[in-house]
């Protein structure tokens, strides 16, 4: 299966004129995969874009969907919509996007909740993963809290964010694309110094040796975060580049 370079909708929303144009941005620099954000589609009846609105936008410029960035939330209000969304436009992965708690004791008592998800998404075909931010790099007791929450459940998959894995963090993340070898279902592609942001592969996170340990590894999907304005374009082309000519 050939690899997949896709584009996170969150990164979209700020372009000038809404989901559409961003989506066709996109779709001109030769990505035709999105990963849904539930934050762009609110339940709110009187909201922006509805479902059905989501579902044009993504008909009409020929998109697909990979791992979904679905809340916990969304989960228990949402279900049937999104699994269908996911499934009709190819995707099969819900990733937790983001979880908080204040002691280990705390994030392990998440995973009963996230036991109960993978259950049920196994049922309609679907897998669970996890996106790290960065309070899932804290280390708490002997481990930092990705890996507990990881080591803790064999069946939760994993999505690294190559700009929070700082140097500051004592973290390299090839290291543990390794070590989860066969478990990552994307890697989101950015990267950081001490003063912030920075064009992929300029920053301090090693974003280059990561890629290259999930191709080394089987990940199949890579997905770009960086913020897409019409002031950005230039430079959101030089990072896709700079990813399509790693991963082919």
């Amino acid at each position: 299966m050939a690899n997949t370079l896709a584009f996170q909708l969150y990164s979209l929303r700020e372009f000038e004129g809404g989901w559409k144009p961003a989506l066709d941005v996109v779709k001109s620099m030769g990505i035709s995969t999105i990963e849904i954000w539930c934050g762009a589609v609110p339940s709110d009846p009187n909201a922006s874009m509805s479902m059905d609105g989501m579902r044009e936008a993504l008909t009409a410029a020929g998109m697909k969907l990979t791992c979904g960035h679905l809340t916990m939330a969304e989960f228990d209000t949402r279900y049937d919509e999104w699994t269908k969304l996911l499934k009709d436009f190819g995707s099969k992965d819900w990733v937790i996007p983001f979880a908080k708690a204040e002691t280990l004791d705390g994030w392990l008592a998440l995973l009963p909740k996230f036991r109960e998800m993978a259950a049920r998404l196994k049922k309609d075909g679907l897998s669970l993963g996890y996106h790290n931010h960065h309070m899932e790099l804290v280390k708490m007791g002997d481990k930092y809290v990705m890996e507990h929450l990881l080591d803790n459940m064999p069946e939760l998959k994993a999505q690294f964010h190559i700009g929070q894995f700082k140097p500051e963090r004592g973290i390299v993340l090839a290291d543990w694309i390794k070590k989860y070898a066969g478990r990552v279902c994307s890697l989101h592609l950015n990267d950081s110094n001490e003063s912030g942001g920075t064009r992929l592969g300029q920053g301090t996170c090693r974003a280059e040796e990561a890629i290259k340990a999930a191709l080394a590894t089987g990940v199949k999907t890579f997905i770009m975060e960086v913020p897409l304005k019409k002031e950005t374009i230039d430079s959101v082309k030089r990072d896709v580049e700079f990813a399509r000519k790693l991963i082919g």
